[in-house]
């Protein structure tokens, strides 16, 4: 009972000091890198309650012409932060709830997962090692990648139900592994997809049931296929490849010393050691421990963790952060056509986070001292009342938040541009990149980007324009321009006569010669492989559903998998 409630005084203290920048009843809201996550997010839930579902489509991206942003960006973020939107909250706040239910959902699965190992006072400042990293405040206050706050509080819980999956058969812990593993697989482009071989070798790490958790990856990724069938195999109908390129990771590695100490800042990574705005330290009180635990292991063996668990996480962090410096560059260089689509080699902290928390918690097992829970309690109140600084963004009024980041203006017209490599590749890039008012040769639209068609001499009338089918009225011939940046999930009816546009503008937008007055049909509609993807997804559930509900083929599966 003691303990449970040092468990929860410690969550309590997490959210107050932690997240008290998080706080609804504020007034003020604060700035990061990544300005379009409300953006998203009213787009993503624009989708949910026109039951578009899975969104794939932002409809007012670019000028209204349609951005296809979340059929190729990971979504699980959006689902959660959609879900605290459709609740009533509105998108500044359900976007400092989803950020604050990362935080504490990063603490409560590192702690679970640690505690299947070690005792509970390791493990407790294990999980608040993990979180007060300061890895974590950037990406929330410096960064706001929503998507990659979200990835470090699945990567434990994935790992977690791994290892009970192997322990325990359960169905339950079946059915949740696979949940859990799918959430990763879905929550973040680079990160998600550096997890699967990471995944895949602690699968075998684990030795025990290895064909009982690879069965349930598999059924994670189909579960996932929603996203990453469409995502992969239609990559190259977008501008992802070049504008990903564009940015050099060579200008992003660190010194080892970054590592150790580096200045606060809001600003941005550039090229060397000295001139970074952003800081990429991990936390010397992390760093020190996690060294203590390393040695520890290396001139004593703890009978209660296997050797291959505690090297995993040894590697995974050492090499997790040798990725991050100049020193790795030649590995870089020798696979940059897959590295390039990564941009930031920095971005690897994230992996090493988990590895430094289960060292930390390795040592303070194995550590032998009087009072040793007073002092590791010590510690995790240092490290929350210290890292709590931090924990800080730069403050600004919700109203001024909101109008300029949720505007129509800034919706329709800027947000795209911030997000430039989800542009279909129909559009001439350089063309449409001079109708963003922050470019130098910035010129106006010189069309009505709110009807749904131009023509030359504006013969047409407007039966229906809504964000997911327009009809209108021809009444002459001539040339009609549609205006959405065309991509296969748009259905073209001209006359009840469906047709693939053969002719397009320099935005992309299909041109169709009208001989005869006609009716145009334009409707938002899944390609053949979205559609098939959604397919793998219901069936995987169903898979998953029977296996929880029938006992019989549980055993069938038991007596075949392990």
């Amino acid at each position: 009972m003691f303990k449970q409630i040092v468990f929860f005084v410690t969550l309590i203290l997490i959210i107050f000091f932690l997240g008290r920048n998080l706080n609804l009843s504020s007034s003020t809201m604060f700035e990061f890198h990544d300005e379009t996550q409300p953006a998203r997010i009213q787009q993503f839930v624009l989708n949910l309650k026109n039951l578009k579902i899975p969104p794939r489509l932002a409809p007012d991206f670019s000028f209204k012409m349609g951005y296809p942003l979340f059929n190729f960006y990971a979504p699980f973020s959006y689902w959660i932060t959609g879900f605290i939107n459709l609740l009533g909250f509105n998108v500044v706040n359900s976007l400092k709830i989803s950020f604050l239910l990362a935080l504490t959902t990063a603490f409560i699965a590192a702690f679970v997962f640690l505690n299947l190992l070690f005792d509970f006072y390791p493990s407790l400042f294990g999980a608040t090692a993990y979180i007060t990293s300061f890895y974590f405040p950037v990406d929330i206050f410096v960064r706001g990648n929503l998507a990659e706050v979200w990835f470090l509080a699945l990567f434990p819980l994935a790992t977690l139900f791994l290892y009970k999956n192997v322990q325990k058969k359960s169905s339950t812990i079946f059915f949740l592994t696979v949940l859990a593993v799918s959430f990763v697989l879905s929550v973040h482009n680079i990160l998600s997809l550096i997890f699967i071989p990471i995944s895949l070798v602690y699968i075998f790490i684990l030795k025990k049931n290895i064909k009982l958790n690879l069965f349930a990856f598999f059924l994670a990724l189909l579960l996932a296929s929603y996203f990453i069938l469409p995502s992969i195999l239609e990559i190259n109908l977008i501008h992802a490849k070049q504008v990903a390129s564009s940015s050099d990771f060579r200008l992003h590695f660190l010194c080892p010393l970054q590592l150790w100490q580096s200045n606060w800042g809001y600003g941005g990574s550039t090229e060397g050691c000295l001139n970074d705005g952003m800081s990429f330290k991990v936390g010397k009180i992390q760093l020190i421990f996690a060294f203590l635990g390393l040695v520890l292991f290396l001139i004593k063996r703890n009978k209660k963790v296997e050797n291959n668990l505690v090297l995993f996480f040894i590697f995974l962090t050492l090499i997790s952060l040798f990725l991050t410096t100049y020193q790795s560059q030649f590995i870089w260089e020798a696979f940059s056509k897959i590295f390039s689509l990564f941009q930031f080699p920095w971005r690897f902290i994230a992996f090493s986070l988990l590895g430094i928390s289960f060292l930390v918690s390795f040592f303070w097992q194995n550590f032998k001292i009087k009072f040793k829970s007073w002092f590791i309690f010590f510690f995790i109140l240092y490290l929350i009342f210290y890292s709590s600084k931090y924990f800080v963004g730069q403050s600004i009024s919700k109203k001024e938040f909101e109008k300029k980041y949720l505007s129509a203006s800034y919706i329709e017209k800027k947000v795209a541009y911030k997000v430039a490599e989800y542009l279909p590749r129909i559009v001439n890039y350089q063309h449409w990149r001079k109708f963003n008012s922050e470019e130098r040769n910035f010129i106006h639209l010189n069309f009505n980007y709110q009807l749904p068609a131009e023509t030359a001499d504006n013969n047409l009338i407007v039966l229906k324009n809504t964000f997911w089918r327009k009809e209108l009225s021809i009444n002459r011939p001539g040339t009609v321009i549609l205006n959405i940046h065309y991509f296969p999930f748009w259905k073209i009816v001209v006359n009840g006569k469906e047709i693939v546009p053969q002719q397009f503008d320099l935005l992309g937008r299909p041109i169709i010669d009208i001989k005869k007055q006609s009716g145009i049909t334009l409707t938002y509609e899944q390609t053949i492989l979205e559609k098939l993807g959604n397919s793998l997804t219901i069936l995987s559930l169903g898979v998953l559903a029977l296996i929880v509900i029938n006992k019989k083929i549980w055993k069938r599966i038991l007596t075949y998998f392990t």
